[in-house]
């Protein structure tokens, strides 16, 4: 695709159709990204590497040593559960223990991650 210059370089929130979009979620690694699905609003988010634990919902401040850049990881975590927060968007966290999909709830100063109903 780089060769044929078919290729496109996504540096920002970047749409792929109507469907899909690119969200940057800079401090966990370079490049990091989560996924949104939906046409029109997010119905769902893959968040990837941004939180490891339940425990980063409910402290978005706490952040892992994989973290390359912790204090920007954990804004772009609490901007990420603010967005999300008491939404009908349904997160897919990659990392959390079975059943590891719920949405977003503001607790106290944090956040938690209630399991959907299957």
């Amino acid at each position: 695709m780089v060769e044929a210059k078919r290729a496109e370089i996504a540096r920002n929130d970047y749409a792929i159709g109507d469907h899909v979009r690119i969200l940057p979620t800079p401090g966990h690694t370079p490049g990091h990204v989560a996924f949104t699905f939906g046409r029109g609003k997010d119905d769902a988010v893959f968040s990837g590497d941004l939180m490891h634990s339940p425990l980063q919902t409910r402290y978005p401040e706490l952040s892992v040593k994989f973290d390359v850049d912790q204090a920007q990881a954990a804004v772009t975590r609490r901007n990420f559960l603010e967005r999300y927060c008491d939404t009908d968007t349904l997160c897919c966290a990659a990392h959390f223990p079975s059943p590891s999909t719920g949405k977003i709830r503001r607790l106290g100063n944090g956040f938690s991650c209630e399991t959907v109903a299957s």
